[in-house]
C-alpha cells in the first residue's frame, strides 16, 4: 500500500524541484537583463557581477507582480466561497463583497511600495499608472493563458483552447514581461537603494593611504587625503566602479588597490 503513496510523493516533489529550478531561472534571466540594462547606461559590462545581484533584481522586479496575482487569486477564491453564483440571479452579496476585497490587492502592493526606502516618494502618478497597466495586462493574459490550457474540447472557442489560443496568451506574455522588465530597468530599479540590491548608486569617498591616489581620482583640495563624492555603481573585489564627474565621460574604474578605504556617506 505504501508503494504508490510514496510513487505520487516523489513525482510531486520532482514537479515541484522542477517548478523552483524554473522560476530560479527566468529570476535569474530577468534580473541579468535588468542589471546588463542599468549599468550599460554608464557603459559598464554587467558579466562580472555577482550572481545573486541578478537574482535579487530578479525578485524586485517579478515578485510584486507575482504577489499581485496570488492575493488577486486568494480574493477570487473568497468570493466565491463567500458567495456562490446563482444561476439566472444577479448575485449583489457576491458584487458587494467583491467590491470590498477587491481592494486588498491593491492596498497591500502599494503598502509594500511605500515600505521600499527612495521609491514611493520618487513614484510619479505615470508611472504608477504605467505600473499597474503591467501588472494587469500581466495577470490578464496568465488568467487566459491558464483558462485556455484547461479547456475541454467540448467547450473549446476560437479565444479559448489548447491548440491556438493557450500559445497565443502565453506568447503575449512573454512580450509583456520583457517589456515590463526594459521599463523597470530604467524607472524603478536606479530608484530601489544600493543597499537593498537595487541600483541606486551610493554616495562614497575615497581616502588615501601610503599609496598615492590615481590622478583619476579628484580630491576635494590638491593636498587633500580625501577624493571628492562619488556615485557607486559596481563594487567587485578587484575593482570599483563609480560615475564620472566629467560630462565627457560616464563612469570610472578604480583598482581597490589604488585607495586605502571607501567611507559611504549617509544619504539626505
Amino acid at each position: 500500500m505504501a508503494g504508490p503513496t510514496l510513487s505520487n510523493e516523489i513525482s510531486s516533489f520532482e514537479s515541484l524541484s522542477k517548478l523552483f529550478a524554473a522560476a530560479l531561472g527566468f529570476l535569474y534571466l530577468f534580473g541579468f537583463i535588468i542589471v546588463a540594462s542599468d549599468l550599460s547606461r554608464y557603459g559598464v559590462s554587467s558579466f562580472s557581477v555577482l550572481q545573486l545581484q541578478y537574482l535579487i533584481a530578479g525578485i524586485w522586479a517579478l515578485g510584486p507582480p507575482v504577489l499581485y496575482a496570488s492575493l488577486l487569486f486568494v480574493e477570487h477564491r473568497f468570493s466565491e466561497r463567500a458567495a456562490p453564483e446563482i444561476e439566472g440571479k444577479f448575485n449583489w452579496w457576491r458584487l458587494g463583497i467583491s467590491s470590498l476585497t477587491g481592494a486588498v490587492p491593491s492596498s497591500v502592493l502599494f503598502c509594500l511600495l511605500a515600505a521600499i526606502p527612495n521609491v514611493w516618494e520618487s513614484l510619479t502618478l505615470g508611472m504608477g499608472i504605467r505600473l499597474y497597466l503591467f501588472f494587469f495586462g500581466m495577470v490578464s493574459c496568465a488568467q487566459l493563458f491558464w483558462i485556455a490550457r484547461g479547456t475541454e474540447a467540448v467547450k473549446e472557442r476560437w479565444w479559448l483552447n489548447r491548440t491556438h489560443a493557450a500559445p497565443f496568451y502565453a506568447a503575449t506574455l512573454l512580450i509583456i514581461v520583457l517589456w515590463y522588465v526594459l521599463w523597470f530597468s530604467v524607472r524603478i530599479y536606479p530608484l530601489i537603494p544600493f543597499s537593498l540590491g537595487g541600483g541606486k548608486p551610493l554616495t562614497v569617498v575615497f581616502f588615501e593611504g601610503e599609496k598615492k591616489m590615481p590622478d583619476e581620482i579628484l580630491k576635494t583640495s590638491p593636498s587633500a587625503k580625501r577624493s571628492i563624492p562619488y556615485k557607486l555603481l559596481l563594487a567587485t573585489d578587484k575593482y570599483l566602479v563609480v560615475v564620472s564627474p566629467s560630462d565627457k565621460e560616464r563612469s570610472v574604474e578604480i583598482s581597490r588597490d589604488s585607495v586605502a578605504c571607501m567611507v559611504v556617506i549617509a544619504a539626505n
